[in-house]
């Protein structure tokens, strides 16, 4: 068995930089992706555009993870990987969108109850070890069993079954999935625009 390369690096002032250019050039890729994803909706081609909003959700992972990971000044043969892996970055894509759902429900209560207080609330940040824990194990689930990976590759390739049989053909995806996962990857569009310090963002998220 090949040994893994484990390696970590020092994070300098240099490769801080070049994450921060490669989050830049994987959030614009994910943009052209998702920009052709809506194009292809637009001419019902739904089992492609299905395919590219994931695609496009992998190159706004990626960007999260590498400028997650340049903010806190990690820089290891792991965090490579997961770059790498499409389980990885679609698993931490579900959880982050999981999350942002939660923030923006307490969010949404907390600014009511404002209306009706003198002493204003401050919304929280930390949902609780609970869901934490469920958003870890979500993810992790994603790393074994990556759902939206199977869904891509159904949506290019006849899969074939033990007997033969056309286990599933792409023109089985239709409009609806694509709608689906072209929300998830504008909103997760939205979660990288919020680390790169886009002021109207959160606004943005406010949307979906």
């Amino acid at each position: 068995m090949k040994k893994q390369n484990i390696w970590t690096k020092a994070v300098t002032p240099q490769i801080k930089s070049n994450m921060q250019e490669s989050a830049h050039a994987a959030y614009a890729n994910g943009c052209a992706l998702l920009e052709d994803a809506l194009f292809l909706v637009t001419a019902d081609r739904y089992p492609r555009a299905t395919a590219l909003a994931i695609l496009a959700e992998e190159e706004f992972s990626k960007a999260f993870i590498l400028l997650v990971s340049a903010m806190n000044g990690r820089w290891d043969s792991n965090i490579f990987l997961s770059l790498r892996k499409h389980s990885n970055k679609q698993g931490i894509s579900e959880a982050m969108l999981d999350y942002l759902d939660w923030f923006k429900q307490n969010y949404q209560w907390v600014m009511e109850i404002n209306r009706y207080t003198l002493v204003q609330a401050q919304p929280d940040i930390h949902p609780g070890d609970e869901k934490m824990e469920q958003l870890y194990a979500k993810a992790k689930s994603r790393f074994a069993k990556p759902i939206r990976d199977y869904l891509k590759q159904d949506a290019f390739y006849v899969s074939i079954d033990e007997d033969g049989k056309p286990k599933s053909i792409p023109n089985s995806i239709g409009k609806e999935d694509a709608l689906r996962y072209l929300k998830d990857s504008e909103k997760f569009q939205v979660v990288v625009e919020m680390l790169l310090g886009d002021p109207n963002a959160a606004k943005k998220y406010a949307w979906f």
